[in-house]
């Protein structure tokens, strides 16, 4: 879930804990950067609704479109065919 991060000075613009942050706010969606600015005293905030519907459906696999190197169902990748010789 991605969170707004604001930084304790309004004006703050740089990279702290691995996140980005431009005129005092930032978002992330690591639990290990939010747990991090909550100990330090930052604002953490849930990110907007509007903000999460506007980033496309990831793909469970991590694979791109059409990838014919797919797995089978046991996890393991399918050996690939060899090429025919002549």
């Amino acid at each position: 879930m991605k969170h707004t991060i604001i930084a304790p000075v309004s004006e703050f613009t740089g990279v702290v804990a691995g996140v980005h942050f431009a005129d005092g706010k930032a978002e992330t969606d690591s639990e290990n950067a939010v747990a991090y600015f909550l100990r330090q005293g930052y604002t953490v905030e849930p990110a907007s609704s509007e903000t999460e519907s506007n980033e496309p459906p990831s793909d469970p696999s991590g694979k791109p479109d059409g990838d014919s190197s797919a797995d089978d169902k046991s996890g393991r990748a399918r050996p690939r065919s060899k090429p025919k010789e002549e």
